[in-house]
């Protein structure tokens, strides 16, 4: 079964959700979530010329929140490259 593709509005700001598979965890330590920030970081300066502004996130051991804000693209290259 595949995922309805998700609306995008120019400028809003998006709730993104990932859970670990059959909710197992998927940080085991601090370093794992510290790498984690560490890709959303690089993500966020590769697509730096689409101005997307992270808002606030959540990493939990088993699945992590985030707010992410865009401007004149969709996230989803942006989630494809942090995932």
């Amino acid at each position: 079964m595949t995922t309805t593709q998700r609306v995008w509005y120019e400028g809003a700001a998006y709730h993104i959700t990932a859970r670990g598979n059959h909710r197992n965890d998927i940080f085991r330590d601090d370093e794992d979530f510290q790498y984690y920030l560490t890709v959303i970081e690089e993500a966020l300066l590769y697509y730096g010329t689409h101005n997307y502004q992270l808002i606030c996130y959540c990493l939990m051991d088993n699945h992590i929140h985030l707010m992410i804000k865009t401007d004149d693209k969709p996230l989803a290259n942006l989630i494809s490259r942090i995932s």
